[in-house]
Protein backbone atom coordinates (compact mmCIF):
# COMPACT_ATOMS: atom_id res chain seq x y z
CA UNK A 1 0.00 0.00 0.00
CA UNK A 2 1.29 3.14 -0.64
CA UNK A 3 2.74 5.63 1.63
CA UNK A 4 -0.01 7.94 3.05
CA UNK A 5 -3.21 6.09 1.44
CA UNK A 6 -5.79 4.91 4.02
CA UNK A 7 -6.88 1.13 3.67
CA UNK A 8 -10.06 0.26 1.97
CA UNK A 9 -12.84 0.10 3.88
CA UNK A 10 -14.54 -2.93 4.02
CA UNK A 11 -17.62 -4.39 2.18
CA UNK A 12 -20.83 -3.25 3.59
CA UNK A 13 -23.65 -5.64 3.23
CA UNK A 14 -27.52 -5.20 3.69
CA UNK A 15 -29.08 -8.37 4.81
CA UNK A 16 -32.69 -8.27 4.47
CA UNK A 17 -34.61 -11.68 5.63
CA UNK A 18 -38.53 -11.68 5.58
CA UNK A 19 -40.63 -13.20 8.57
CA UNK A 20 -41.03 -16.28 6.83
CA UNK A 21 -37.47 -17.13 6.64
CA UNK A 22 -36.52 -16.78 10.14
CA UNK A 23 -39.79 -18.42 11.96
CA UNK A 24 -38.09 -21.99 12.53
CA UNK A 25 -35.08 -22.64 14.88
CA UNK A 26 -32.98 -24.49 12.36
CA UNK A 27 -33.44 -21.78 9.66
CA UNK A 28 -32.55 -18.94 11.84
CA UNK A 29 -29.73 -20.99 13.02
CA UNK A 30 -28.47 -21.75 9.12
CA UNK A 31 -28.97 -17.86 8.83
CA UNK A 32 -26.76 -16.85 11.88
CA UNK A 33 -23.74 -19.38 10.89
CA UNK A 34 -23.92 -17.88 7.40
CA UNK A 35 -23.51 -14.01 8.97
CA UNK A 36 -20.85 -15.34 11.11
CA UNK A 37 -18.85 -16.46 8.10
CA UNK A 38 -19.33 -13.34 5.95
CA UNK A 39 -17.85 -11.10 9.11
CA UNK A 40 -15.33 -13.57 9.85
CA UNK A 41 -14.54 -12.90 5.89
CA UNK A 42 -14.41 -9.05 6.59
CA UNK A 43 -17.32 -7.82 5.82
CA UNK A 44 -19.31 -5.53 7.84
CA UNK A 45 -22.94 -6.47 7.77
CA UNK A 46 -26.51 -5.27 8.48
CA UNK A 47 -29.57 -7.33 8.85
CA UNK A 48 -33.13 -5.69 7.96
CA UNK A 49 -36.12 -7.92 9.00
CA UNK A 50 -39.70 -8.13 8.28
CA UNK A 51 -42.04 -9.79 10.77
CA UNK A 52 -45.83 -10.27 8.15
CA UNK A 53 -46.67 -13.62 9.06
CA UNK A 54 -46.19 -13.24 12.73
CA UNK A 55 -47.64 -9.94 12.56
CA UNK A 56 -50.72 -11.59 10.82
CA UNK A 57 -51.22 -14.48 13.21
CA UNK A 58 -50.91 -12.65 16.03
CA UNK A 59 -54.03 -10.04 14.95
CA UNK A 60 -55.55 -13.41 14.23
CA UNK A 61 -54.65 -14.34 17.70
CA UNK A 62 -55.69 -10.79 19.28
CA UNK A 63 -58.78 -10.76 17.13
CA UNK A 64 -57.29 -8.07 14.67
CA UNK A 65 -58.52 -8.97 11.33
CA UNK A 66 -55.40 -7.73 8.78
CA UNK A 67 -56.32 -5.38 5.84
CA UNK A 68 -53.92 -4.79 3.16
CA UNK A 69 -54.04 -1.93 0.08
CA UNK A 70 -51.47 -2.37 -2.64
CA UNK A 71 -49.79 -4.87 -0.93
CA UNK A 72 -49.03 -2.92 2.56
CA UNK A 73 -50.44 -3.33 5.76
CA UNK A 74 -52.96 -0.40 6.72
CA UNK A 75 -52.23 0.28 10.59
CA UNK A 76 -54.39 1.83 13.05
CA UNK A 77 -53.39 1.92 16.99
CA UNK A 78 -54.38 -1.75 18.01
CA UNK A 79 -52.29 -3.31 14.59
CA UNK A 80 -49.46 -0.89 15.72
CA UNK A 81 -49.02 -2.31 18.96
CA UNK A 82 -49.41 -5.95 17.32
CA UNK A 83 -46.62 -4.57 14.41
CA UNK A 84 -44.29 -3.90 17.76
CA UNK A 85 -45.00 -7.46 19.57
CA UNK A 86 -44.27 -9.51 16.77
CA UNK A 87 -41.14 -7.41 15.80
CA UNK A 88 -39.54 -6.70 19.08
CA UNK A 89 -40.71 -9.44 20.83
CA UNK A 90 -40.70 -12.29 18.58
CA UNK A 91 -38.73 -11.74 15.35
CA UNK A 92 -35.71 -9.71 16.45
CA UNK A 93 -34.94 -11.34 19.98
CA UNK A 94 -35.31 -15.32 18.06
CA UNK A 95 -32.90 -13.74 15.62
CA UNK A 96 -30.71 -12.06 17.84
CA UNK A 97 -30.63 -15.17 20.05
CA UNK A 98 -29.58 -17.38 16.94
CA UNK A 99 -26.81 -14.94 16.02
CA UNK A 100 -25.30 -14.60 19.38
CA UNK A 101 -24.75 -18.57 19.61
CA UNK A 102 -23.25 -18.68 16.02
CA UNK A 103 -20.53 -16.28 17.85
CA UNK A 104 -21.99 -13.06 15.69
CA UNK A 105 -21.83 -9.79 18.33
CA UNK A 106 -25.51 -8.62 17.28
CA UNK A 107 -27.42 -5.56 17.94
CA UNK A 108 -31.45 -6.26 17.41
CA UNK A 109 -32.84 -2.80 18.04
CA UNK A 110 -35.86 -0.99 16.30
CA UNK A 111 -34.45 1.59 13.59
CA UNK A 112 -35.96 3.85 15.57
CA UNK A 113 -33.21 3.73 18.28
CA UNK A 114 -31.04 6.50 17.84
CA UNK A 115 -32.37 7.97 14.64
CA UNK A 116 -31.10 5.07 12.31
CA UNK A 117 -34.12 6.15 10.82
CA UNK A 118 -36.38 8.64 11.40
CA UNK A 119 -39.98 8.56 9.68
CA UNK A 120 -43.22 10.80 8.79
CA UNK A 121 -46.37 9.87 8.35
CA UNK A 122 -47.42 8.97 5.07
CA UNK A 123 -50.60 11.22 3.31
CA UNK A 124 -53.55 9.21 1.98
CA UNK A 125 -52.14 8.02 -1.36
CA UNK A 126 -53.84 7.47 -5.05
CA UNK A 127 -53.54 3.93 -5.91
CA UNK A 128 -54.57 2.28 -9.17
CA UNK A 129 -58.42 0.71 -8.97
CA UNK A 130 -59.10 2.51 -5.61
CA UNK A 131 -61.93 5.36 -5.42
CA UNK A 132 -60.23 6.81 -3.22
CA UNK A 133 -56.89 8.23 -1.75
CA UNK A 134 -55.83 5.55 0.91
CA UNK A 135 -54.71 6.26 4.80
CA UNK A 136 -52.74 3.74 5.35
CA UNK A 137 -52.59 5.29 9.36
CA UNK A 138 -49.85 4.69 11.50
CA UNK A 139 -47.34 3.60 8.44
CA UNK A 140 -44.37 5.59 7.53
CA UNK A 141 -42.00 6.89 4.72
CA UNK A 142 -38.60 7.68 5.51
CA UNK A 143 -37.92 11.46 6.53
CA UNK A 144 -34.04 10.46 7.49
CA UNK A 145 -31.51 8.09 7.60
CA UNK A 146 -28.67 8.21 10.85
CA UNK A 147 -25.82 6.46 8.94
CA UNK A 148 -23.72 7.72 11.17
CA UNK A 149 -24.85 5.33 14.33
CA UNK A 150 -25.07 2.31 11.93
CA UNK A 151 -21.34 3.28 11.30
CA UNK A 152 -20.33 3.49 14.89
CA UNK A 153 -21.70 0.17 15.38
CA UNK A 154 -19.50 -0.97 12.85
CA UNK A 155 -16.74 0.30 14.07
CA UNK A 156 -17.29 -1.09 17.16
CA UNK A 157 -17.48 -4.66 15.92
CA UNK A 158 -21.05 -4.83 15.96
CA UNK A 159 -23.80 -6.35 13.87
CA UNK A 160 -27.16 -4.11 13.47
CA UNK A 161 -30.21 -6.19 13.50
CA UNK A 162 -33.01 -3.72 12.51
CA UNK A 163 -36.77 -4.24 12.48
CA UNK A 164 -38.76 -1.45 10.84
CA UNK A 165 -40.50 0.46 12.96
CA UNK A 166 -39.55 4.31 13.27
CA UNK A 167 -40.88 7.22 15.16
CA UNK A 168 -41.45 10.73 13.57
CA UNK A 169 -40.19 13.60 15.06
CA UNK A 170 -43.75 14.43 17.83
CA UNK A 171 -42.98 10.97 19.43
CA UNK A 172 -45.60 8.87 16.86
CA UNK A 173 -44.08 5.42 16.97
CA UNK A 174 -44.67 4.06 12.99
CA UNK A 175 -44.58 1.04 10.86
CA UNK A 176 -42.27 1.15 8.42
CA UNK A 177 -42.27 -1.46 5.50
CA UNK A 178 -38.99 -3.25 5.48
CA UNK A 179 -38.14 -2.81 1.66
CA UNK A 180 -38.77 0.09 2.30
CA UNK A 181 -35.96 0.63 4.84
CA UNK A 182 -33.83 -1.69 3.13
CA UNK A 183 -33.57 0.75 -0.16
CA UNK A 184 -32.82 4.00 2.36
CA UNK A 185 -30.27 2.21 3.93
CA UNK A 186 -28.48 1.40 0.63
CA UNK A 187 -28.14 4.99 -0.33
CA UNK A 188 -26.89 6.52 3.09
CA UNK A 189 -24.63 3.79 4.00
CA UNK A 190 -22.96 3.22 0.49
CA UNK A 191 -24.13 -0.31 0.40
CA UNK A 192 -21.91 -2.87 -1.67
CA UNK A 193 -24.14 -5.82 -1.66
CA UNK A 194 -27.61 -6.04 -1.03
CA UNK A 195 -28.69 -9.80 0.41
CA UNK A 196 -32.57 -10.64 -0.17
CA UNK A 197 -33.45 -14.01 1.85
CA UNK A 198 -36.52 -15.49 0.01
CA UNK A 199 -37.87 -18.91 0.16
CA UNK A 200 -36.32 -19.74 -3.58
CA UNK A 201 -32.51 -19.61 -4.73
CA UNK A 202 -33.07 -16.68 -7.17
CA UNK A 203 -34.98 -16.21 -10.06
CA UNK A 204 -36.85 -18.77 -12.06
CA UNK A 205 -38.94 -18.32 -15.22
CA UNK A 206 -40.97 -21.42 -14.27
CA UNK A 207 -40.29 -22.44 -10.18
CA UNK A 208 -41.21 -26.13 -11.41
CA UNK A 209 -38.91 -26.32 -13.88
CA UNK A 210 -34.92 -26.17 -12.13
CA UNK A 211 -33.86 -25.45 -15.74
CA UNK A 212 -35.14 -22.11 -15.40
CA UNK A 213 -33.20 -20.61 -13.30
CA UNK A 214 -31.52 -17.48 -14.10
CA UNK A 215 -28.08 -17.11 -12.50
CA UNK A 216 -27.42 -13.20 -13.85
CA UNK A 217 -29.39 -10.11 -14.38
CA UNK A 218 -28.29 -6.69 -15.32
CA UNK A 219 -30.38 -3.84 -13.55
CA UNK A 220 -31.44 -2.84 -17.72
CA UNK A 221 -32.65 -6.14 -18.09
CA UNK A 222 -35.19 -6.67 -15.21
CA UNK A 223 -37.86 -4.67 -17.02
CA UNK A 224 -37.84 -6.13 -20.15
CA UNK A 225 -37.80 -9.35 -18.53
CA UNK A 226 -41.09 -8.53 -15.96
CA UNK A 227 -42.58 -7.07 -19.34
CA UNK A 228 -42.29 -10.05 -20.98
CA UNK A 229 -44.72 -12.13 -18.85
CA UNK A 230 -42.00 -14.81 -17.88
CA UNK A 231 -41.96 -14.08 -14.27
CA UNK A 232 -44.75 -14.54 -11.98
CA UNK A 233 -45.71 -14.41 -8.59
CA UNK A 234 -43.87 -13.00 -5.51
CA UNK A 235 -40.99 -12.55 -8.23
CA UNK A 236 -42.52 -9.58 -10.01
CA UNK A 237 -42.38 -7.18 -6.59
CA UNK A 238 -38.93 -8.84 -5.08
CA UNK A 239 -37.41 -7.71 -8.57
CA UNK A 240 -39.18 -4.17 -8.48
CA UNK A 241 -38.04 -3.80 -5.07
CA UNK A 242 -34.13 -5.05 -6.71
CA UNK A 243 -34.99 -1.98 -9.27
CA UNK A 244 -34.97 0.20 -6.60
CA UNK A 245 -32.22 -0.89 -4.81
CA UNK A 246 -29.39 -0.75 -7.61
CA UNK A 247 -31.08 2.64 -8.49
CA UNK A 248 -30.22 3.70 -5.19
CA UNK A 249 -26.69 2.87 -5.76
CA UNK A 250 -25.70 -1.00 -4.77
CA UNK A 251 -23.57 -2.79 -6.67
CA UNK A 252 -25.34 -5.86 -6.94
CA UNK A 253 -28.48 -7.56 -5.44
CA UNK A 254 -28.15 -11.19 -4.62
CA UNK A 255 -31.41 -13.25 -3.89
CA UNK A 256 -30.44 -16.57 -1.98
CA UNK A 257 -32.69 -19.18 -0.24
CA UNK A 258 -32.88 -19.45 3.40
CA UNK A 259 -32.54 -23.35 2.87
CA UNK A 260 -28.86 -22.99 1.42
CA UNK A 261 -26.48 -24.05 3.54
CA UNK A 262 -23.88 -20.87 3.29
CA UNK A 263 -25.89 -18.91 0.54
CA UNK A 264 -24.83 -15.86 1.75
CA UNK A 265 -21.23 -16.22 2.62
CA UNK A 266 -20.99 -17.76 -0.60
CA UNK A 267 -23.03 -15.22 -2.52
CA UNK A 268 -20.86 -12.45 -1.51
CA UNK A 269 -17.84 -14.20 -2.05
CA UNK A 270 -18.77 -15.48 -5.93
CA UNK A 271 -18.39 -18.95 -4.59
CA UNK A 272 -20.35 -21.54 -6.61
CA UNK A 273 -24.08 -21.99 -5.33
CA UNK A 274 -27.58 -21.40 -6.39
CA UNK A 275 -28.32 -17.42 -6.40
CA UNK A 276 -29.50 -14.86 -8.86
CA UNK A 277 -26.97 -12.13 -9.00
CA UNK A 278 -28.77 -8.69 -10.22
CA UNK A 279 -26.01 -6.36 -11.39
CA UNK A 280 -25.75 -2.48 -11.68
CA UNK A 281 -22.93 -3.12 -14.62
CA UNK A 282 -21.57 -5.79 -16.53
CA UNK A 283 -22.84 -9.40 -15.71
CA UNK A 284 -19.97 -11.72 -14.09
Amino acid sequence: MAVGLAPPRPRRVLIKVGGETVRDPLDRARLARDIAQLIAGGAHVAVVHGAGPQITKLGEQLGLKSTFRGGRRVTDAAMLHTVALAMCGEVGPNLLASLLAAGVRALATPAASAGIAVGRKRPPTRLTGEPQAVDYGLVADIAHIGADVVVALWQAGLVPVLSSLVADTQGQLLNLNADTLTTALVAALGIDDVVLVTGVSGVYRDLNDPGSHVPHLLHSEIGPLLQSGAIGGGMVAKLEEVANIITQGAQRVLIVGYRDEAAIAAAVSNQPGTRTVISAGVAP
